[in-house]
Formats: C-alpha cells, structure tokens, sequence
C-alpha cells in the first residue's frame, strides 16, 4: 500500500477541506477501494493512538511477545519465526503511526514565523517605474521602495480622509510602518484598506491585516473567522495562503 498516495485527500477530507462534490466522491470510493479505505482507517487509529498511549502499549507487548517466544524457541524455528512477524507488525505500526501523526506533532509555527512567511512588500519598481502616474503620492511611494520609512510614512499620512487617494495611503502606510516594525499602527492602516470599497486595496488589505494579528498575537476566532472566508474563496488571490495557514494552526 502506497500510503503517501491517500495521505492528502485523506487529511482534506478530515479537515473539511474538500468541496461538496469531492467530499461525495471521497466517500463513494471508500466503498469501492480497499487501500484507501485501509489508509483511512490507519489515519484514524493514529489520530487514536495519540490520545490513548499507544507507544507505551506497544513497548509492553513487545516484551511480552519477546518473552513468548523465548520460552518456546526450543521447539523451532516456526515459534521464532512467529515472534517475528509479530513483532515486524507492531515496527511497522509504529512507522505508520509516525507517517500520519508527524503532521500532527509539529508545533504550530509562531505568529512571526508566519508573518515572515507570508508578508511581501509591495513591488518596488512597480511604485516608482515610469508608468506609475504621477500624483500626491509619488514621493511617498518613491521614498517607501527607498526604504526611507519615516518619510514614506510622513507623506502618506498627509493625505486626509475623504480624500478620493486616502485608501491608497492608507495602504501604502501600512507598508511603511511595518519597515519601521510599527506592527499595531499598521494594522490599523490595512483595517482601512480592507474595509474600503476599493476593490483594488481592500483584498491586500485585509490579507496584511489578518499577517499583522498574527504578528501581534496568537490568532483570535475573528482572524481565524477571516482566513476561513478567504480559504474558502478560490477567487480570492490569497485562498491558497489563507489554507495553508490554517493547515499549520491546526
């Protein structure tokens, strides 16, 4: 059985990540496939085995077996022979249950580790190339692809509210304001964006908000409430991101 075949749909499947149409095939071919129903069951007994101490378990049956066979040995090689399947079986029901639980027992990566995987800053070239037309946020824009922060921030921040290029500075700032690690005021710039009606910003928005919690602090139920709207969203550019993250917080 060739487990590492199975292992993802299996894993969607149990953490509801499959669509309705996938989720009625998955089932339907559990009946009709012995090796996918084999792999399921074995995903299931792991999960299992972690809660109830199967290593310990083992270890004694182990020894029991061991000393089975010892006491027997003197009548041949079938009594050894025996001891060893059994305990071949139980080595590879070890190696199985490692296979399915590994997922399981990595620790949940940190806010930052998460951040620093997912956070991109905007495209330098395409802030300052000459396409880019030319208005009051052209130096802002300029000074944040030179990494010059604290005037990027200066300059945005000038743009006030009602202002048809506000939510673009607002945006833009909160780039600038994680340049200088101000992680709490960016925020508040991409909860801007994000709630903007801007179809340009509000996505990108949003996504920086969601990186910026992160950041900030375990992840609530209102964040991971946003990441399953976007996982579950295949038109929205982060969808992939959005899943993965929530794969890793399991």
């Amino acid at each position: 059985m060739k487990l590492e075949n199975y292992y993802d749909r299996i894993d969607q499947y149990h953490a509801g990540e499959l669509s309705t149409g996938d989720r009625q095939n998955f089932e339907r071919e559990l009946g009709s496939n012995e090796e996918l129903r084999q792999a399921e069951e074995l995903y299931r007994l792991s999960l299992s085995a972690l809660d109830y101490g199967v290593e310990e378990s083992l270890r004694k049956d182990l020894k029991k077996w061991e000393k089975e066979g010892n006491q027997a040995a003197s009548g041949g090689r079938i009594i050894n022979l025996r001891r060893s399947i059994f305990i071949m079986g139980a080595a590879a029901a070890v190696l199985l249950l490692v296979f399915f639980a590994r997922p399981f027992l990595m620790p949940a990566p940190s806010g930052d580790e998460l951040f620093a995987s997912y956070y991109k800053a905007p495209d330098a070239q395409s802030m300052r190339g000459g396409s880019v037309p030319q208005n009051a946020l052209t130096a802002a824009k300029k000074a944040l692809a030179e990494e010059s922060y604290a005037d990027a921030i200066e300059d945005f921040s000038r743009i006030p509210e009602g202002d048809p290029l506000y939510v673009e500075a607002q945006y833009y700032l909160g780039h600038a304001l994680v340049g200088l690690k101000n992680y709490s005021a960016a925020k508040k710039a991409f909860a801007i964006a994000a709630d903007s009606n801007e179809s340009k910003f509000n996505e990108k928005g949003e996504w920086n908000y969601i990186l910026a919690c992160l950041k900030l602090g375990p992840m609530d139920a209102a964040v991971e409430s946003k990441l399953k709207t976007i996982a579950q969203d295949e038109d929205s550019s982060f969808a992939k991101d959005a899943r993965e993250i929530l794969k890793k917080m399991k």
